[in-house]
């Protein structure tokens, strides 16, 4: 009954909003006179069957009418006094459900640390906040005039408003995340929740309210100062709910996670103040006003500082361990060196006084502030990174006999002295701003050509391209043997050096010198890319896949991608541009990307299943958001028409006959095309590789592929999961694992191993699954090609065609959920097609 009720109200809910302001062909209302009679009956119908559902007094039925009047009436006109009349009915229909259902529980809830309250307090308390909520929605939601408008808009009582229920919104949850279900409804399926509050709807309401902020600081409803505080306190709660259940052997009550979202919040306050200041513009940097060398002095120098070192126990050093895979929820996690902690600390501290001083002094001033955050910045780095090169213990002693014996295996000596590859770089940074290796063309009074900037070059190339490179090699490839290793260092070192020396020479040589640049490039793209690949596929080893983590090939498309980056980052900062220039930029940064999601599909394949480790982050496989993080890449590309630079050119002075990538229709106005065509080309790849390619056999080419496991029917893809012996003879994993088939029936891992054996043509059973999954690729297709088109052309497509391709994408979503790439495909067809309906009808 009560799911009729609820039917049926949803349905007479849709009719009301269908019938508001509905007019025939003539432009009269349907109904003539009686037009807002029957709107009004419509809304009460449903606001009847709602109120039905919860089964209330046949006498406490005018109460959910009245509250959908008011509502209609507060939305329709948009004055406070309906908004207020809102909140007293809400509160009349709240207070007579909670003594209806709440008041013989006795279940308490520990509301703040050591105070306990009865469920029907909490409820009165939630009661509250919502109608605060109402509140602010009515103080932005307002028609222009009325009482105190400017007084509120002065002193900015909306964003204070919006803070405090930010504030009580995350008391609330952090009481609920502690608070255990209670034993007659916990559900005995789902292994492992023993909360009524789950972190992912923490992580939902807290990007849901960092885009509302968003929203108002556009629209100048709020302020920055409270824009700023609303947004710490969200990202702070965020960041402690992310920490908090990776700690091991620490107090996780109430009080400990309020303090640490306390701290988090400050130090995120800490940092994005500043930009709540107005900027200073002055004429030269010695003219710096008092006042202004005053604020910059008391931030840089005791606030920042004062705050980061308060916050290192509670917030940065989980958050660190986090980050570098320290902490983790097993007996064996340690805790970050003490080095590494220094090391981020000062990288912190180093960017935040950057970013304040470049936007507070915009015009000049602060210069020594911003020499000294660069080389602390420098040093950070270069601290942290190479932490293991260093002798030291954890910053926590491990309290436990088997902690402390896996602990001290965590860090071996082949992981120790990659640190050292750090070491030479940094000293070949340190030695380049010096002078002894200085990179620009020194010449001397007379004017002659400096015969030794060549020679600077290539040690520079070599101390930091070869030291970086040993750096990532031994970090992914430690626990290798030695030919392996050596083969792919080799290679890697000779592609970062020429990467190194090419990137510089890109951002110091002039114009009309740019030709040795391109010989470089030229050699490092089409000669010695495929060759040293094909070198390093001589180090073929058993311990990892090749495209895996460790394996030879992902590391080298690391090392590759990381210095095509560089290249691309530094030919563009260039003051004097060419189409060539342009364009041997655009095909570094197109490396760079293919480099990366090579890798990452390499690492965690398509939705995880086989992978050891961290395999999913709110639920979203990390290929995914791995692919969303790595695709503003491609943001990097520079058309024709996007060079804002006085000094460019159309032409290049070398006398060559390719010049990279030239993209004459890209400019500021579809910057953003490339970026939704990379991603959703890799999601379409996925999707198709999933259902045409995955489990067909690959490693019958065992040149790229070697002799690792590869999956080749559908018994094979669970005996990731249950460690069976495999049909196809590769031999058997552990059959230990065997005795945890029952437990893990039910856990993420076995969900997404199904769902992706059956959404392909080699390792499903059915041909029904694969055809599922092929026709919602199809059906994301239209949309996605509405989207690319306008995003690249500027042109909308016709309303009609949008409106039918998009709700094709909801059908992938429900019928290809065993393929994440084909789900988050949609996902974009779904949002982009919403967006572009918005675009269309508004222009």
């Amino acid at each position: 009954l009560a799911t009729f009720l609820l039917s049926l109200g949803t349905i007479f809910g849709y009719a009301t909003i269908w019938f508001f302001g509905r007019q025939n062909s003539n432009g009269e209302f349907l109904m003539g006179d009686y037009h807002e009679d029957t709107f009004q009956l419509l809304l009460g119908l449903s606001a009847v069957c709602f109120g039905l559902s919860c089964s209330p007094p046949w006498a406490a039925l005018p109460i959910p009418m009245l509250l959908a009047e008011s509502l209609a009436l507060w939305v329709i006109t948009k004055q406070l006094r309906y908004a207020f009349l809102t909140v007293f009915v809400f509160f009349t229909c709240c207070t007579i459900l909670i003594a209806y259902r709440l008041t013989f529980l006795t279940e308490t809830v520990e509301i703040i640390p050591g105070k306990q309250m009865l469920l029907k307090t909490f409820a009165k308390v939630s009661m509250s906040a919502t109608m605060w909520l109402i509140i602010i929605i009515g103080l932005v939601h307002r028609a222009p005039g009325g009482v105190g408008r400017d007084f509120m808009k002065k002193w900015d009582v909306t964003g204070a408003c919006f803070a405090a229920y930010g504030f009580v919104l995350s008391a609330m949850e952090f009481s609920l995340l502690r608070q255990p279900m209670p034993v007659y409804s916990r559900d005995s399926f789902e292994f492992g929740r023993v909360a009524v509050y789950s972190a992912s709807a923490v992580y939902c309401t807290g990007l849901l309210t960092l885009i509302i902020i968003w929203h108002l600081k556009a629209q100048k409803l709020i302020k920055g100062e409270s824009a700023v505080v609303a947004s710490s306190m969200a990202l702070g709660k965020m960041i402690a709910v992310i920490i908090e259940p990776n700690l091991v052997g620490v107090d996780n009550s109430l009080s400990a996670l309020c303090l640490r979202w306390i701290v988090a919040s400050l130090l995120l306050m800490t940092i994005c103040f500043p930009y709540a200041l107005r900027p200073v513009y002055i004429k030269s940097s010695s003219q710096l006003p008092k006042n202004a060398s005053i604020i910059v002095v008391a931030y840089c120098a005791v606030i920042l500082p004062l705050i980061i070192i308060a916050s290192v126990r509670l917030v940065l050093e989980p958050l660190i361990g986090l980050l570098t895979g320290h902490n983790s929820a097993a007996f064996y996690a340690t805790s970050p060196k003490f080095s590494e902690i220094i090391g981020y600390s000062a990288a912190l501290w180093g960017v935040s006084v950057l970013s304040m001083v470049n936007h507070y002094l915009p015009s000049g001033g602060g210069e020594v502030w911003k020499r000294v955050a660069a080389l602390t910045l420098i040093m950070g780095l270069f601290v942290s990174f190479s932490a293991p090169a260093f002798p030291g213990s954890t910053s926590n002693e491990p309290s436990d006999l088997f902690l402390s014996v896996s602990s001290s295996m965590v860090v071996d000596s082949e992981v120790a002295t990659g640190g050292w590859g750090l070491v030479s770089a940094f000293l070949a940074v340190l030695l380049a701003l010096t002078g002894p290796l200085e990179l620009r063309e020194m010449k001397d009074s007379a004017g002659r050509k400096d015969s030794r900037q060549f020679l600077r070059l290539m040690i520079f190339g070599l101390m930091f391209g070869c030291g970086l490179a040993w750096f990532i090699v031994m970090q992914s490839m430690s626990k290798d043997v030695f030919i392996p290793i050596f083969v792919t260092a080799f290679s890697c070192m000779v592609m970062s050096t020429l990467g190194t020396v090419c990137a510089v020479m890109g951002y110091f040589l002039e114009t009309q010198e740019f030709g040795e640049v391109e010989q470089i490039a030229n050699v490092w793209t089409v000669v010695a890319f495929p060759v040293f690949f094909v070198i390093s596929s001589v180090s073929l080893s058993a311990h990892a896949h090749p495209f895996g983590i460790g394996g030879w090939a992902s590391t080298y498309l690391s090392v590759c991608g990381l210095f095509a980056g560089a290249f691309c980052i530094l030919v563009r900062m260039r003051k004097d541009k060419t189409s060539t220039t342009r364009g041997y930029g655009n095909v570094g940064c197109i490396i760079s990307w293919l480099c990366a999601m090579i890798v990452i599909y390499g690492r965690y394949g398509i939705a995880g299943v086989g992978v050891v480790g961290v395999t999913t982050v709110v639920g979203i496989p990390v290929s995914i958001l791995a692919t969303l993080c790595s695709s503003p890449i491609l943001l990097l590309l520079e058309g024709e028409g996007s060079s804002s630079s006085k000094h460019t050119h159309q032409r290049s002075s070398a006398k060559s006959k390719w010049h990279g990538l030239v993209l004459t229709k890209l400019t500021r106005r579809n910057w953003i095309a490339p970026l939704l065509i990379g991603t959703v080309g890799v999601f379409v790849t996925a999707s198709l590789y999933a259902i045409f390619l995955r489990g067909c056999g690959l490693s019958k080419f065992s040149f790229l592929f070697g002799t690792y496991d590869v999956i080749t029917n559908h018994e094979d893809v669970f005996s990731h999961i249950f460690g069976s012996k495999r049909t196809t003879g590769i031999g058997a994993l552990d059959d230990v694992a065997t005795m945890a088939q029952k437990s893990v029936v039910h856990t993420k891992t076995m969900i997404a191993a199904a769902r992706l054996s059956g959404s392909g043509i080699w390792t499903a059973k059915s041909i029904l699954g694969p055809f599922m999954h092929l026709v919602g690729l199809a059906a994301t297709l239209p949309s996605l090609q509405y989207l690319v088109k306008h995003s690249w052309y500027g042109k909308a497509p016709l309303f009609g065609k949008v409106v039918l391709a998009w709700p094709l994408n909801i059908l992938a979503i429900i019928i290809g959920r065993g393929i994440p790439s084909l789900v988050a495909a949609a996902t974009i067809g779904l949002i982009g097609g919403a967006l572009q309906l918005i675009t269309i009808k508004n222009p």
